[in-house]
């Protein structure tokens, strides 16, 4: 692999334009901006080397946690078969919009899914779950019925928010899947206040019944939930993220920050807007550690992030995942090329990037 070094999907690009000069810059002398975000070629020493240094693992422990993926058939089962969901789902979803079956706003995950692979793997029932405006690959991990989100996106009845939704706003009790926010970083004070909820439940001794209202039940012994919540490296420039961070960390709540790593903002190459594209290690300030993993190797991605969450669970506090990763589609089906530099970036991705054949070279070749 080309090491930690290599995290170089955010970089700034230095230009004449940005500063502050009473001459004009001298054209011939500019370069033109490149916009495509190099891969990090991660191999999963890079990534134990970080959880032994971030996270006080020890190298047993860090062989351990691969172990339990590469030996075990039916792991390896499971995260392929995330990975197949995903893509389908959004394909479907993809085909129906086109037909104008599906309306409104729709933003697609396919190119990502390795990330809904590791919450199908790491991820427990009664986590609390927080994601963004590109949710349905999340929802269906977490458990939500996949004919429960198609409906919702049909506008039916039988859909998870009785089709009032949408895309944006699948939300479902049963799996504690606190719905897709449509506003950029809306979510993550709303993912603290429930990772708060967690250790008040222990405190007062109060848990859900069957309605999921509270009562004076105290929850199991071994209650080792946590909060998690999704969210853009763009959307992770905003403010509420160090709120987000300040917050978890003085109350040391269970909650992990999931940053999925696509290089753009919407349609905006990250790296013309964001000075450190580094955001897993934006919680040293706080004492939060983080992990950066390549989202082109799903299986990685599931081990590094069980490790992730096990800290978390252990009590040890909150924790930042960071997936560098590429989608293959726009924005959204409405919004579909209109990112610059990104038609040559998505065609060599989804040849070169795909987390779907990479699990299949690396474990049926």
């Amino acid at each position: 692999g080309h090491g930690l070094s290599s995290v170089t999907s955010s970089q700034r690009v230095a230009s004449p334009l940005m500063a502050a000069t009473l001459s004009a810059p001298e054209t011939e002398e500019t370069e033109t901006p490149n916009s495509m975000r190099p891969p990090i070629d991660y191999v999963w020493e890079d990534v134990s080397a970080q959880l032994v240094d971030a996270f006080g693992y020890s190298q047993a422990e860090v062989d351990k946690y691969a172990e339990d993926v590469d030996s075990d058939k039916e792991a390896l089962m499971k995260i392929y078969k995330a990975l197949q969901l995903a893509r389908g789902f959004e394909n479907a979803c993809n085909q129906q919009y086109m037909q104008g079956k599906i309306r409104g706003f729709m933003h697609l995950d396919n190119g990502q899914e390795s990330i809904p692979a590791f919450v199908d793997y790491a991820i427990k029932n009664g986590d609390k779950k927080y994601s963004y405006y590109r949710e349905h690959t999340h929802a269906i991990a977490s458990g939500v019925d996949p004919g429960e989100i198609m409906a919702e996106l049909f506008m039916k009845e039988t859909g998870s928010c009785k089709g009032a939704g949408g895309s944006m706003h699948i939300f479902d009790k049963p799996t504690y899947f606190q719905g897709g926010w449509a506003l950029v970083s809306e979510q993550l004070p709303y993912a603290a206040g429930a990772a708060k909820s967690i250790l008040l439940d222990r405190k007062l001794a109060l848990s859900d019944d069957e309605n999921f209202e509270k009562q004076d039940v105290a929850p199991p012994a071994d209650d080792d939930r946590i909060s998690i919540v999704f969210v853009g490296e763009g959307g992770a420039q905003n403010g509420r993220t160090a709120e987000l961070l300040n917050s978890a960390a003085k109350d040391n709540l269970p909650l992990l920050l999931i940053v999925i790593d696509n290089g753009r903002a919407i349609n905006t190459f990250t790296g013309d807007v964001a000075t450190n594209g580094k955001v897993y290690e934006q919680g040293k300030h706080y004492g939060v550690p983080g992990l950066m993993v390549d989202g082109q190797d799903a299986a990685d991605v599931a081990k590094g992030g069980k490790a992730v969450v096990d800290y978390i669970r252990s009590g040890k506090g909150p924790a930042i995942l960071q997936v560098h990763t590429y989608r293959f589609n726009g924005h959204s089906p409405a919004d579909p090329e209109h990112e610059r530099g990104r038609k040559d970036e998505k065609a060599w991705a989804r040849v070169d990037q795909d987390p779907i054949k990479k699990f299949e070279d690396k474990y049926t070749a």
